[in-house]
């Protein structure tokens, strides 16, 4: 079935349509809440709350893009949503603490030691504000400013995050 008739048929409260919904996508988008949950249950949590948000604004959906980067952008706001109300500032630290790094972007990580999912449990296993920050930057490809805006932190502290991420990566990578 076409996206179209699908969304059409979600919108006219067909629960098959909205089961068969959620059945197409809800591995796709799971994995993207997995990456910004400190739990499997915490990432079940934001895939709830981000399919409710989902179904509830079907209708502003124009097919200007494909349902599937609508929905991601749904599901990652939820997460940020998500993040903000219960993590926000815990494991930050000063930015006296931050330590310079000769790992600069671009560099690679060491990631050809490692299969997918050794690499996903390390990540998941940062410290929360790390992750996130670490995940926007890296994953999605945001900038500082655009992170900045979206966790309501300043840029630098944006900056001085990713660094600490990246530390606490390799630490574990080369350890």
């Amino acid at each position: 079935m076409d996206e179209k008739k699908l969304v059409e048929r979600c919108l006219s409260n067909d629960r098959v349509a909205q089961k068969e919904l959620y059945d197409k996508y809800s591995p796709l988008l799971m994995g993207l809440c997995v990456r910004y949950a400190n739990s499997n249950e915490e990432a079940e949590d934001i895939l709830i709350e981000g399919f409710t948000k989902i179904f509830s604004n079907l209708q502003e959906f124009r097919f200007e893009s494909s349902l599937l980067t609508w929905m991601k952008r749904i599901m990652l706001n939820s997460a940020i949503s998500h993040f903000r109300m219960h993590h926000k500032h815990h494991n930050q630290l000063s930015l006296e603490d931050v330590e310079t790094s000769d790992w600069e972007v671009g560099n690679e990580l060491p990631s050809d030691k490692l299969m997918e999912n050794d690499l996903l449990s390390l990540i998941q296993r940062m410290p929360e504000t790390y992750r996130v920050i670490f995940n926007l930057f890296v994953v999605e490809g945001h900038s500082h400013k655009e992170i900045g805006e979206m966790l309501e932190i300043q840029e630098s502290t944006s900056r001085s995050q990713l660094t600490r991420a990246r530390n606490w990566l390799k630490d574990r990578l080369h350890s």
